[in-house]
C-alpha cells in the first residue's frame, strides 16, 4: 500500500519509507538464513530405553562458528519444540524432551528441524537435519512369577561370607574407629564401657541365578523377553548375581550396572535375525 501510495503521489518521503521497509525485509531474510549456518544437533539418549515406555531424550544444539553466537533458535523433534534463546560460539546447549521408541533392538532416533526467528520474527526460516544416531531399546519389563530354581527373596540362596560386611550375622564386637555407620553401634555394650562399641557383621552373599529364556512363561518370544527383562532388573536390584542363557547366548552371572546393561542388550538383540517363536 505504501508503494502504491508513493507511486501515485510522487511523495519522496513515502519513497524513503518504502525503501527502508524493503531493506529491513531483505536484511531480516539474510540474517535469518545466516543464523542457520554451521549448527549441529546431537542427541544424548539415556542409558536405559525400554520398548514403548516414555523416556527423556537430551537434545544438544551445537554452535560451530568461530565468532558469533546463535540467536532465537527452535529445534523440533517428534512434534515437540525446544527453544534456545542463545548459544555462544563454539559451545552447545542441551535441553530434554520426552519421546517413546517402539520396537526392541537398535533403533534410529528421529530427525530434527531447526527454525530461526532471528532477528525480529519477520521471517521464520527452517531446515531439516538428519541426525545419524541410533539407540538400543530394551524389551519393556513385564511382571511374571519367578522360576523355582532362583528362590529370590528367600534364605535358601543366601550364604554367609565371613568377611566384614553390613548385612549378615554378627561376627564380633570391636571398638568404634570413626568410619562405621551409626546403625552398627552396639549401644548396650557401649553404655558399659568408656568408649563406643560396634558390631562387625559378616557379608551375605547370594547364590548366582542363571536365567533360562526357554523356561520362562509366555505365549511367544517377545513376551518371554519382556518377562526376562523384568526379572533381570528386579533380581539385580535385590543384589542377586544374574546370568543369562538364551539359545546360543550364554552370559555368566554378575552384578552391577554394567552387567545389567550387558544382559538387557543381549535380550534386546536376541532373535533379531530369526523368526519370532
Amino acid at each position: 500500500m505504501l508503494g502504491f501510495a508513493a507511486v501515485n503521489t510522487g511523495n519522496n518521503l513515502l519513497y524513503l519509507l518504502v525503501s527502508a521497509l524493503l531493506g529491513f525485509m531483505a536484511v531480516s531474510g539474510v540474517l535469518g538464513k545466516w543464523n542457520l549456518s554451521r549448527i549441529d544437533v546431537r542427541y544424548r539418549p539415556p542409558v536405559e530405553i525400554y520398548d514403548g515406555l516414555p523416556t527423556l531424550l537430551g537434545v544438544e544444539l551445537i554452535n560451530r562458528r568461530r565468532w558469533l553466537p546463535i540467536f532465537l533458535m527452535e529445534v523440533v523433534v517428534a512434534d515437540q519444540v525446544l527453544f534456545f534463546p542463545l548459544v555462544d560460539r563454539r559451545q552447545g546447549r542441551q535441553k530434554s524432551l520426552e519421546i517413546t521408541l517402539a520396537g526392541r533392538g537398535l533403533r534410529p532416533l528421529p530427525g530434527a528441524v531447526v527454525r530461526s526467528r532471528f532477528p525480529v520474527n519477520f521471517f521464520i526460516r527452517s531446515q531439516g537435519l538428519e541426525v545419524l544416531q541410533q539407540a538400543t531399546v530394551f524389551p519393556a519389563p513385564q511382571p511374571c512369577p519367578a522360576p523355582r530354581q532362583a528362590d529370590p527373596g528367600g534364605g535358601q540362596g543366601v550364604q554367609q561370607n565371613w568377611q566384614r560386611g553390613f548385612e549378615g550375622d554378627i561376627n564380633r564386637i570391636s571398638d568404634y574407629q570413626g568410619g562405621e555407620p551409626l546403625k552398627s553401634i552396639h549401644w548396650k555394650l557401649s553404655a558399659r564401657h568408656d568408649r563406643l562399641k560396634v558390631k562387625e557383621l559378616s557379608s551375605a552373599t547370594r547364590k548366582p541365578i542363571i536365567l533360562d529364556l526357554a523356561s520362562l512363561p509366555g505365549s511367544g518370544l517377545e513376551q518371554r523377553l519382556r518377562h526376562a527383562s523384568f526379572l533381570v532388573v528386579r533380581w539385580l536390584r535385590d543384589g542377586w548375581p544374574v546370568g543369562l542363557k538364551a539359545g546360543d547366548v550364554e552370559l555368566p552371572p554378575g552384578a552391577g550396572q554394567q552387567h545389567k546393561l550387558l544382559l538387557l542388550q543381549a535380550l534386546a538383540h536376541y532373535g533379531q535375525d530369526q523368526k519370532p517363536a
